[in-house]
C-alpha cells in the first residue's frame, strides 16, 4: 500500500486541494492505510495564537520560527482562528517572530523547546509600522497550559552538569516526582548488566517503555532494560512520561522515557574528556573492616566527540552532523574465599600408591573420621581381583582415614590433575580475586538535513561493542575460578525520520527505527581447568544427543567442603531485533490540532534454551560422611542430566493507530482528547517448538500409572513421542499438552488480543487568564505489551526436553546404580511444566489519573503540586495449578512428600506453573515538583512524593520485575497482595547546578584564572524504607515438599505467624545490624501458611548526598575553548547507609537462618571520581 507521505509529496497541489474537498475521507484512509510503529515524538511543538490590542485573533499572520542553533528557519501562516501549530521541531532554543499588516513585529527571544515538548507562545500584537520590532526575552521555565500530562524534563544543563554515579543515564531517571529506585549505587555501564530497577507511580520497571530520538530502545527479553545505552555526553535531554500522557504513546502501561541525541549546530564544535576511578580514592564500606582486602575498583571513561555543518564553508546551512566516540573500561573486583580440598588429600599426593589421606577435621572444625560405604553393589571394583584391600570393611572407618589409589574414581583423579579446584591460599580457605573487566567501545552518529523548507530528514546510528570476561560462570552461583565465561554484546539502533510540511497547517512523519542486539557466551579456564574432558576422563552419558565442545561436567560438593563450579549451560547465543515503521500527520482545523497515526513492528528473538548436556554432579557426604571422600570415590547421591541444547526462534508482530485532538476549546481551556488501538499478538515460536498444558486437553481417563520407583510406566496411557530427532525412540507424557499452532492451539498458546482500546482524556485551565496558575488533569487508559519471557522460560517443556535424574549413581557410569550394580535406563519422568493460564490472559493494563495545579513563581520558576494515581489489573504471575488436596498438606510434610505425585490434581505432571494475568494493584501520591532558575548562576529542583503503592507478589523471587511466583496458590495472588517492594511512603530529592560567581569577572587575571570559574552541582536524595518480606525456611517448612521448577518453587517464601509486635532494636551485633525483632515471629504448623502479612516490615532509609566541584580554564571565550576540571564524590559524607531490600536480600529474611533480622549490607560508602573536558 502507498505511504501517504509519498502520496503528498508526489501530488503537489492537486493533493491539497483534494484534501480540502473531502477532508472527513482523507482522515479516514490517513487512519486506516498511515503505517507507523510507536508515533513517538522524540522532538518538540510550538502552538501559540496571535491575538490584536483588542483580543480578537489575527488570521493570516506570518509566523517565523528561527532556530539559534543551526540558522534554519520554518515560515508558517495563523488560520482562521489566529492559531498556528509548528510540530517537529528539534529541542533547542528559538527565536520566533510575529508580523502581520498594520502591526509591529513581535518577537520572542530564546523560547526553551524541550523533548516531547508542546510549548504555548501567544502574541499581543500592537498597532504600528511593519518596520518596527518589539523583542520580548522569553521565560526560561513555562507553565504547561496546552497538556495534562503528567512529565518531567531532564535538561541538557541536568545531564551534562549532574553528578551520575557510573555515568549511566539510568540514574538520572529518579530525577523524577513518582520514581522510586532499588538501584545499586554504582551503575555498570552496559545495558545488559545495567540497573533500571526504577519503578513509576508504583509499577513494574520493566512496564517503562524507552525511546531513543522517537525509536523504541528496549531489550525486551532483558528485564525491560536498554538496547544500548548512549553516552552521557551524545545526549541531548530526556523526558518522563509518567501519567495520562497522549494516545500517540503506547504499548507501555507505566512510564515512557523519551531520549534525544546531540546533533550537530551552526559552528563546528568539539570535546574530549576522560574521567577515572581508583579504589585508592575511596573509603571502606561499613561491612569491609581492616584487615580485609578492598575489592579493586578501576574504572575509566574517555572519548571525543564533533559536530557542526558539513557545508562548513558556507552560511546558510543545510546538513549538520554530531559524531561520539567512547571507551569505558570497568575492573570491578570481587574477593572469592572458599573452602577447597587440601592438595595433601588429592590422590597419591604423598606418593605413589599412597591414596588419598583425608583431614581429620571438616572445614567446619568438626571430627572427619570417614566411613567406608555401605550397600554398594561393587566396592573395590577397579582393585586387584576386583575387590577392595585388606582392612576395608563396610560401615567401618577407613583405615588412618586413607582412601586407598584403587578405590579412587578414574574420573575424580582425572579431573583433579586436570585442576578444576583451586589450591588453598590459606589453610583450607582459597581467597583470591574474581576480577570481571568490562570493555565498551562505542560510536554515535547523527546527520540532519534540511532539503528545502518543507522537507527535511535526520537519522542516526549507535554500535556498542561490548567485552566482558568473568572468573566464575555467570548466573551460576559459583564460588571457585574452575570454570568462567567471557560475555559479548553487540548492539545496535538505528533511526531514519523524514518531515514533510505539506502546508501551515498540515505535515506529514514518516521513520523506521531498528534495535538489536546480539549476545555471545563462551566458557572460559581459569587457574588452568580443562573446558574439554580431560586425558583419562571416560563420558559415560545417558543421552546420545550432542554435547557442545565435549565439555566436563559440573562438580558439586554439598556438604562442609561446598565447593562448586559450572561448565553447564553455555556456549549460550541470543539474537534480537526489532524492527519499526511509523508514519504520523499533524493537521491543525480552527481551534483543533489533530495528530493521526498507525504503527507497525516485528521482534524476532532467537534464544538458546539453558540446559545441561554435560551432566551435574552432587556429592553431599552421603556415603562417607565427607563430601569431598564421595567425590575421589566417585559415589554420587545425585545426578541429573539434560538430553538437548537447542534454541528457539520466537516472534512478535504488533499494530497500533491512534486519534489525538488538542482542541484549544477557548483562551483558558485546553482539552486533550485522544483513543489509541493497540493489537497486541502473543509471542510464538516459529518452528512450533513451544508446548503448554491445557486442562480441558487432560483427559482423567489417560492419568498416569507409576512403576514401583515413582516413575511413569511405560505401559501408562497418555505417551507419545518428541519431533526432536535426537529424542526419537523416548517417550513423554503428554496428556493436556498442546504444541504452539498445531491441533488447534493458536500461535503464542494462547488468545490474541485484537481490541486494546485506551482512551486518553486531558485538561488544561488557565485559572487567571495570565498563564500563570493552570489546573491541569487527566485520565489515560495504558496498555502492556508482555515482553516474552513467559514463552521464553517454557523451552524445557515436554516434549521439546528431557531430563534424566539418578541417585546412587558413579562418576565414571552414571548409567548404572552403584547399590544394585544394575544398568539404568531413562525413566519416563514425571515432567514438570512452566506455561500460560490460557483461560487468564488478559493484557495487563493501568488505568491512570491526575489533578494538579501548576503556579509560575515570577518569571523563572514553576511549581507543580499534584494528586496521581492509578488501578492496574490483569498483572501477570505465576501460580502452581496441579496442588494437592490442601487437607492433605501436613501429612505430606511429615512424610517427607511421599506419595506426593499420586495425590495431585493432574497426575502424570509434578508442577504445571502458569503465568497467569489476574492480579491487581493500586497507587496513590501527592507529587510536588519545583523547577526553578533561581538567578542567573543557579539552576535547580526540588521535588518530593508521598505515596502508597499496593501490588501482588512483587520481589517473591527477589526481583520487582514480572512473572514472580505467588506463595500461597490456594489462595492466589491476593495472600501476596500488600506493600510494593517499590512502596516508599517518601521519597525527595534536590539537584542543582551552581556557577559560584566570586571573582568570575575580576579584572585581575591571577585572581580570575585560580579563583573564578568554580561550579558547585549536586543530587541530594532522601527516602522511606523499603518494604521486607519475612519467610520461614526449614525441613518442616511448605518448600520442603512442594515442587519446583525453573520459577521457584511454589512455598519457597512462605511466611512465619505473627506472634508479637513488630518493632525495631536497631542494635549492633557481631554481624552487623539487628534490625527487626526475631522474637516476635514462629513457624507455622506444619503443612499451613503463616499469618504475617506480605512485605509487613521496612527496611531503613536513605540520606544521600552526591556532589561535584568543578572548575573551568577559559582559554577563548569568541571560540568556546575552555578546559573544565571536575572532582566528583558520592555519598559526599561517607555516611553509613544500611541496605536492605528485595534485591540485596541481606536482612536474614528466612526465619531458620543464621542472623535472622540482621543487616548484613550497606550501600557504597564514599567514591571519588575526577575528570577533565576539553572544549573547543
Amino acid at each position: 500500500m502507498k505511504s501517504l507521505s509519498f502520496w503528498f509529496a508526489g501530488s503537489g497541489g492537486l493533493a491539497v486541494r483534494r484534501w480540502r474537498s473531502s477532508r472527513f475521507a482523507a482522515l479516514c484512509a490517513l487512519f486506516i492505510c498511515s503505517f507507523s510503529l510507536l508515533t513517538l515524538a522524540q522532538e518538540g511543538t510550538i502552538v501559540g495564537t496571535v491575538t490584536d490590542p483588542t483580543g480578537s485573533v489575527v488570521p493570516n499572520a506570518t509566523i517565523t520560527i528561527t532556530s539559534i542553533k543551526t540558522g534554519q528557519s520554518r515560515t508558517l501562516k495563523t488560520n482562521e482562528s489566529g492559531q498556528y501549530v509548528a510540530p517537529d521541531l528539534a529541542i533547542g532554543e528559538y527565536n520566533i517572530q510575529a508580523h502581520a499588516p498594520g502591526f509591529k513585529i513581535v518577537e520572542r527571544k530564546n523560547v526553551v523547546l524541550n523533548v516531547a515538548d508542546r510549548a504555548r507562545i501567544d502574541f499581543a500584537m500592537q498597532m504600528g509600522a511593519a518596520q518596527e520590532t518589539v523583542t520580548v526575552e522569553a521565560n526560561a521555565v513555562r507553565v504547561q497550559t496546552d497538556s495534562g500530562e503528567v512529565s518531567d524534563v531532564i535538561t541538557g544543563q541536568q545531564v551534562s552538569q549532574l553528578t551520575t554515579n557510573g555515568r549511566s543515564i539510568y540514574t538520572l531517571v529518579n530525577l523524577t516526582p513518582g520514581a522510586s529506585s532499588l538501584q545499586a549505587d554504582f551503575q555498570t555501564p552496559t545495558p545488559v548488566g545495567g540497573d533500571a530497577n526504577v519503578s513509576f507511580n508504583g509499577q513494574r520497571p520493566g512496564h517503562t517503555i524507552y525511546l531513543m530520538d522517537g525509536g523504541e530502545n528496549l531489550d525486551r527479553g532483558g528485564s525491560g532494560t536498554f538496547s544500548v545505552m548512549p553516552s552521557i555526553e551524545s545526549l541531548a535531554e530526556f523526558r518522563v512520561l509518567s501519567s495520562n500522557y497522549s494516545a500517540e504513546y503506547g504499548l507501555s502501561s507505566s512510564a515512557t522515557m523519551t531520549t534525544v541525541l546531540k546533533s550537530g549546530t551552526k559552528t563546528l564544535h568539539a570535546s574530549a574528556w576522560e574521567f577515572l576511578r581508583n579504589d585508592a580514592l575511596d573509603a571502606r564500606n561499613y561491612f569491609n573492616r581492616r584487615p580485609q582486602k578492598v575489592a579493586e575498583l578501576r574504572f575509566n571513561t574517555y572519548g571525543f566527540n564533533v559536530g557542526g555543518p558539513v557545508d562548513f564553508w558556507k552560511s546558510d546551512h543545510k546538513t549538520f552532523f554530531f559524531y561520539n566516540m567512547e571507551w569505558r573500561s570497568l575492573i570491578q573486583g570481587q574477593t572469592l574465599n572458599q573452602t577447597v580440598p587440601v592438595a595433601s588429600e588429592y590422590p597419591d599426593a604423598n606418593g605413589a600408591g599412597t591414596g588419598a589421606v583425608i583431614p581429620l577435621t571438616k572445614p567446619n572444625g568438626k571430627p572427619n573420621i570417614i566411613t567406608v560405604p555401605t550397600g554398594i553393589a561393587n566396592l573395590g571394583a577397579n582393585c586387584p581381583g576386583g575387590v577392595p584391600p585388606a582392612g576395608i570393611v563396610s560401615g567401618a572407618p577407613f583405615p588412618n582415614n586413607t582412601i586407598p589409589s584403587c578405590m579412587i574414581d578414574p574420573n575424580a583423579a582425572a579431573l583433579l590433575a586436570a585442576k578444576i579446584f583451586p589450591l588453598p591460599t590459606s589453610g583450607n580457605q582459597f581467597q583470591g580475586g574474581n576480577n570481571a573487566p568490562t570493555n565498551v567501545r562505542e560510536e554515535v552518529a547523527r546527520a540532519d538535513h534540511q532539503f528545502n523548507d518543507k522537507v527535511s530528514i535526520f537519522g542516526h546510528w549507535v554500535s556498542e561493542q561490548i567485552n566482558q570476561t568473568f572468573g566464575t560462570t555467570m548466573w551460576s552461583g559459583d564460588n571457585v575460578p574452575t570454570i568462567g565465561n567471557t560475555f559479548g554484546n553487540p548492539s545496535y539502533s538505528a533511526v531514519v525520520h523524514l518531515t514533510h510540511t505539506i502546508s501551515s497547517s498540515l505535515l506529514n512523519e514518516v521513520a523506521f527505527n531498528y534495535n538489536g542486539n546480539r549476545i555471545n557466551i563462551l566458557p572460559k579456564s581459569s587457574f588452568g581447568a580443562p573446558l574439554a574432558a580431560p586425558s583419562g576422563f571416560t563420558f559415560n552419558r545417558i543421552f546420545t544427543g550432542p554435547n557442545a565442545d565435549n565439555r566436563i561436567p559440573t562438580i558439586k560438593l554439598q556438604e562442609s567442603t561446598g565447593t562448586q563450579y559450572t561448565a553447564n549451560w553455555t556456549p549460550w547465543v541470543n539474537k534480537a531485533d526489532d524492527y519499526q515503521i511509523r508514519d504520523d500527520i499533524s493537521w491543525t482545523r480552527g481551534a483543533h490540532q489533530f495528530k493521526i497515526g498507525a504503527s507497525w513492528a516485528v521482534y524476532k528473538k532467537i534464544q538458546d534454551v539453558f540446559a545441561s548436556t554435560q551432566g551435574n554432579f552432587g556429592f553431599n557426604g552421603a556415603y562417607t560422611g565427607f563430601d569431598f571422600a564421595d567425590f575421589l570415590l566417585g559415589y554420587t547421591q545425585n545426578y541429573s542430566e539434560d538430553a538437548v541444547h537447542d534454541n528457539g526462534h520466537w516472534n512478535n508482530a504488533s499494530w497500533a493507530a491512534y486519534f489525538q485532538d488538542n482542541w484549544r476549546f477557548n483562551q483558558r481551556l485546553t482539552l486533550n482528547l485522544g483513543l489509541r488501538w493497540d493489537g497486541v499478538p502473543h509471542t510464538y515460536e516459529a518452528n512450533h517448538r513451544s508446548s503448554n498444558f491445557y486442562p480441558n486437553l487432560y483427559n482423567s481417563a489417560d492419568a498416569a500409572l507409576f512403576d514401583a520407583n515413582g516413575h511413569i510406566s511405560p505401559l501408562s496411557p497418555g505417551l507419545g513421542t518428541s519431533p526432536n530427532p535426537i529424542l526419537a525412540g523416548y517417550q513423554f507424557y503428554l496428556n493436556g499438552i498442546g504444541i504452539d499452532g498445531k491441533g488447534g492451539i493458536p500461535k503464542g498458546l494462547v488468545d490474541n488480543h485484537w481490541a486494546a482500546f485506551g482512551p486518553r482524556i486531558g485538561f488544561a485551565y488557565d485559572l487567571t487568564g495570565s498563564g500563570k496558575t493552570v489546573l491541569r488533569g487527566g485520565f489515560g487508559t495504558m496498555y502492556e505489551r508482555i515482553q516474552g519471557n513467559d514463552m521464553y522460560n517454557g523451552g524445557t517443556n515436554v516434549p521439546f526436553s528431557a531430563t534424566a535424574s539418578f541417585n546412587n549413581v558413579s562418576l565414571s557410569d552414571p548409567h548404572t546404580n552403584i547399590t544394585t550394580g544394575s544398568k539404568q535406563t531413562v525413566p519416563i519422568v514425571v515432567p514438570s511444566i512452566t506455561g500460560l493460564a490460557s483461560n487468564n490472559y488478559n493484557l495487563p493494563v493501568s488505568y491512570q489519573y491526575s489533578f494538579g495545579v501548576q503556579q509560575a513563581l515570577g518569571a523563572k520558576s514553576v511549581l507543580s503540586v499534584s494528586y496521581v494515581g492509578n488501578q492496574t489489573r490483569h498483572q501477570n504471575y505465576y501460580a502452581e495449578t496441579n496442588l494437592v488436596p490442601f487437607a492433605d498438606l501436613p501429612g505430606l510434610v511429615a512424610s517427607k512428600g511421599a506419595g506426593y505425585n499420586q495425590l495431585v490434581q493432574f497426575p502424570g505432571f509434578r508442577s504445571i506453573r502458569l503465568a497467569e494475568n489476574g492480579a491487581n494493584g493500586h497507587y496513590n501520591s501527592l507529587q510536588l515538583d519545583l523547577h526553578a532558575n533561581v538567578r542567573r548562576d543557579l539552576m535547580a529542583q526540588f521535588g518530593y512524593t508521598y505515596s502508597q503503592a499496593i501490588d501482588a507478589a512483587s520481589g517473591n523471587n527477589g526481583s520487582g520485575q514480572d512473572l514472580n511466583v505467588i506463595t500461597n496458590p490456594y489462595v492466589g495472588w491476593r495472600y501476596d497482595s500488600g506493600p510494593s517492594v517499590f512502596d516508599r511512603t517518601n521519597v525527595a530529592f534536590v539537584n542543582f547546578v551552581y556557577d559560584i560567581p566570586a571573582f568570575k569577572g575580576s579584572s585581575n587575571r591571577l585572581l580570575k584564572t585560580s579563583l573564578g570559574g568554580w561550579q558547585l552541582s549536586g543530587i541530594v536524595t532522601m527516602q522511606s524504607g523499603a518494604p521486607l518480606n519475612v519467610t520461614v525456611g526449614g525441613s518442616n517448612d511448605l518448600s520442603s515438599i512442594l515442587p519446583t521448577s525453573g520459577a521457584g518453587n511454589i512455598g519457597n517464601g512462605n511466611r512465619p505467624d505473627l506472634v508479637g509486635k513488630i518493632s525495631y532494636p536497631k542494635t549492633k551485633v557481631p554481624a552487623g545490624i539487628q534490625w527487626f525483632d526475631p522474637t516476635v515471629f514462629a513457624a507455622p504448623a506444619p503443612g499451613t501458611f503463616g499469618t504475617l502479612p506480605h512485605n509487613a516490615l521496612r527496611g531503613p532509609g536513605r540520606d544521600n548526598w552526591n556532589m561535584a566541584l568543578h572548575k573551568m580554564f577559559v582559554f577563548s571565550e569568541s571560540r568556546g575553548s575552555s578546559l573544565e576540571f571536575r572532582a566528583e564524590a558520592y555519598n559526599m559524607w561517607n555516611h553509613t547507609q544500611f541496605r536492605a531490600d528485595v534485591i540485596s536480600g541481606n536482612y536474614g529474611a528466612a526465619l531458620t537462618g543464621s542472623n535472622f533480622g540482621v543487616i548484613t549490607q550497606a550501600y557504597d560508602p564514599r567514591v571519588f571520581q575526577l575528570g577533565l573536558k576539553l572544549t573547543f
